[in-house]
């Protein structure tokens, strides 16, 4: 992106804006690695499909540990992603949250994408070594890479590989479909993706 095409702030924000500002980064970069979570975890699509629900009925539909659903549930309030009911002790997605981050809601599901932020914090202390040697990462050094690509894909790609992808291909529909060999060349050598 070209300095130029950055917008500058019209005025200097003071010290307490700014680490406002600084703060709530943090506090929504902690909550992607939570909506990735919820995303792995399949949070997001159990509790789309249940009721309002307490955690002891969520940790049993889930088989997941009450303990740690526990802080997820808190977390998810918290960010304004999960509704709680203190009175009935329910929490709920609601529909037009599940809407953006489950795997029914393919090709919206934003939560696939949190699990880049967590793929990149697995590799923050080589690309801090890039940054004083040079180099770059190949896929290698992203252990989850290819499983959150095709997480993406699945729902990008994929999804609209019918309707949008193969008729940019002129005659190619009609090939497949009367039966055509087709070779795919694959690289035998890593290339960087850093």
């Amino acid at each position: 992106m070209c300095n130029a095409c950055i917008p500058m702030p019209t005025q200097e924000k003071n010290v307490d804006e700014f680490a406002d500002q600084l703060i709530g980064m943090i506090n929504q970069g902690a909550l992607s690695l939570m909506v990735s979570i919820g995303h792995r975890t399949g949070l997001f699509d159990t509790l789309a499909e249940l009721p309002p629900s307490t955690l002891e009925e969520i940790a049993i539909h889930t088989g997941l540990n009450a303990r740690y659903v526990k802080e997820w549930l808190g977390a998810m309030v918290s960010g304004g992603v999960l509704q709680y009911d203190p009175k009935a002790q329910h929490y709920r997605l609601p529909p037009s949250h599940a809407a953006l981050l489950t795997r029914r809601a393919s090709p919206d599901n934003i939560a696939v994408f949190a699990q880049y932020i967590g793929l990149l914090g697995q590799v923050e202390d080589r690309i801090i070594d890039c940054f004083h040697e040079g180099g770059g990462l190949g896929y290698e050094h992203f252990p989850r890479f290819h499983e959150v690509m095709e997480d993406d894909s699945g729902q990008t790609v994929l999804a609209a590989l019918d309707d949008h992808i193969l008729p940019l291909i002129g005659d190619l529909i009609p090939a497949l479909e009367r039966g055509i060999q087709v070779l795919d060349q694959v690289s035998l050598r890593s290339r960087d993706v850093f």
